[in-house]
């Protein structure tokens, strides 16, 4: 029944739902009558009704209390009403101040594929001002979240060797490569307001994908750094012609080495 449903979403249980429907427009009805009626045993009843007693669900007929009836609904919505205004005022409050004070040492750890899209899209729901992101494969995934932002004009600049095929208009920086079907997707960094981040690494080399969240100012720092100086260097090899790395540059580190492997 619709009306049990909603109530169940006012913190009702499903039983208490049902009792209080049964109640609704009847006479007063003994637990027994009521264990008959929505048929359930009656411990299960005097339970529910000792709890829908304390919180003024249901009343006892003066002068009988084997009797029960149903509180009336305008009475019940009304103090419910008034509870969830409060609760929603003051959480705001809460909320607000709690979001002002710094959280320290925020690293949360997690893997799989799915749960790092996940975890992206509420980081991302949290922007309000800029949002930096390098990734290497198809963001369709939070296509939503960045039309949002747009229409929030947060500002979302992206980096990628590939053409991630956005559908979303917002600052794109890419060496637009193909992905083709022997691409292993293995990458995905964000920074949000410069507070909060996000890395998730994949690839071939590992069974799944592992993130971490943190809001460590140098960690945050390293991740934006990475992202514009990517873009540093795609604006430097469209504005000569040609890529601006030479030779001379590298500093033959066990790092540069394994780079020019993997390429």
């Amino acid at each position: 029944m619709r009306i049990e449903e909603n109530l169940e979403k006012l913190n009702f249980t499903k039983l208490e739902a049902q009792i209080y429907v049964a109640l609704l427009g009847t006479e007063p009805l003994s637990a027994y009558q009521l264990a008959k009626k929505i048929e359930i045993s009656r411990t299960s009843i005097y339970n529910a009704l000792e709890h829908m007693l304390e919180k003024g669900m249901v009343e006892m007929v003066p002068n009988n209390t084997a009797l029960y009836m149903a509180q009336e609904p305008e009475v019940i919505l009304g103090k419910m009403y008034s509870e969830i205004t409060r609760a929603i005022r003051e959480s705001k409050k809460q909320l607000k101040e709690y979001k002002e004070l710094r959280r320290e040492n925020i690293n949360l750890v997690f893997k799989g594929f799915d749960t790092v899209i996940l975890k992206a899209k509420t980081i991302l729901k949290s922007a309000e001002n800029e949002v930096y992101i390098n990734a290497d494969f198809d963001l369709s995934c939070l296509s939503e979240e960045l039309k949002i932002l747009k229409e929030r004009n947060v500002r979302v600049v992206i980096f990628s060797f590939y053409d991630l095929g956005l559908g979303v208009d917002v600052e794109f920086y890419s060496h637009y490569r193909n992905m083709d079907k022997e691409h292993i997707p293995s990458r995905l960094m964000l920074v949000v307001d410069g507070e909060l981040s996000l890395i998730a690494d994949g690839g071939i080399e590992l069974q799944e994908w592992n993130g971490t969240i943190s809001n460590n100012t140098l960690y945050i720092k390293i991740l934006s750094e990475h992202i514009h100086n990517d873009i540093y260097l795609l604006k430097l090899r469209d504005k000569y012609g040609k890529e601006i790395y030479d030779s001379n540059l590298y500093l033959n580190t066990a790092f540069e080495i394994r780079q020019k492997d993997e390429v």
